[in-house]
């Protein structure tokens, strides 16, 4: 039995110890003033504040009250700096799920059910270029003296993209920020003030690829530039500085699709970065199929 009861008290003693280590010590104004009339050189009270978790009022009403009662100006000084700093802390507190929180530049899919990671970033992906040449066209450059026009096409590995999104009426965000020190990946948005300088293209999908054709050209010379039937409108407004929000009048259909800076086309040596998605096709169920009118 009196084992029991010496366990007990054991128990009890830990059980108060962990209270007393978790017990957060709260510095008030009321306790400052406790403490600077217990005599405590300024420094010492100072130096206290700066170690404890402080919720201070210092409101004008409040700081006649310090006064008052004794509280030294170096100590209120400090009660304020505190509590500037508190407020700022939590002014500067970054939301990262909601969009109009400055981040990272680049392009961001906003998927508003997704409660853990809303905002996805579209990663670049880099292309080759290639002519669409072949016996056919070298035949006919030669028939034709080389007025036969070739393709320039731009090719980017791999049948689909990384970034699949389940929504014909996705919503991006773009975010700029201009900078003199411009990284390979911060480039295109620290050089382009709003989506307006970018395109949204369809590419064609093979098996192993995706293509997205950016040119012609012959012996005499040749153009540049994406094709306007490969050609996505989208519409976007300005929600915050450097922050613009991009939206589309139509449903997208299922297929590859990517971002490019429209300031030149992309090349295995300039603009060699586009920013790729896919919408994959929703098969229709198997009820539907056997019931469709």
């Amino acid at each position: 039995m009196k084992v029991i009861q010496i366990f007990g008290i054991l128990f009890m003693f830990f059980g108060l110890a962990l209270n007393a280590q978790t017990k957060v010590d709260t510095l008030t104004n009321t306790k400052v003033i406790k403490l600077s009339k217990l005599g405590l050189q300024p420094s010492i009270v100072i130096t206290k504040i700066q170690n404890s978790y402080c919720t201070f009022d210092v409101s004008t009403d409040a700081l006649i009250q310090l006064s008052d009662n004794g509280v030294p100006s170096d100590v209120i000084n400090e009660m304020m700096r505190v509590d500037a700093q508190s407020k700022n802390a939590i002014a500067n507190q970054k939301n990262m799920k909601d969009p109009l929180t400055k981040r990272a530049t680049g392009i961001y899919f906003y998927n508003p059910k997704d409660s853990i990671e809303p905002l996805r970033q579209v990663d670049p992906t880099v292309v080759s270029t290639n002519k669409s040449g072949g016996l056919g066209i070298a035949l006919a450059q030669a028939y034709t003296m080389g007025l036969a026009r070739e393709k320039v096409k731009s090719s980017l590995s791999g049948g689909n993209s990384h970034l699949q999104i389940e929504e014909t009426s996705p919503v991006f965000y773009f975010y700029f920020e201009r900078s003199e020190h411009r990284t390979a990946d911060s480039w295109f948005f620290a050089t382009a003030t709003s989506p307006n300088e970018f395109v949204l293209a369809k590419l064609q999908e093979n098996s192993n690829s995706r293509v997205l054709q950016v040119g012609d050209m012959n012996a005499y010379g040749g153009t540049s530039g994406v094709s306007n039937s490969s050609k996505i409108p989208f519409d976007y407004v300005k929600v915050s500085d450097g922050i613009y929000k991009v939206t589309f009048k139509e449903s997208l259909k299922p297929g590859e699709y990517c971002f490019l800076y429209a300031n030149a086309t992309p090349t295995s040596f300039s603009n060699d970065k586009v920013f790729d998605f896919g919408i994959p096709k929703v098969e229709k169920p198997l009820w539907y199929k056997k019931n469709k009118p």
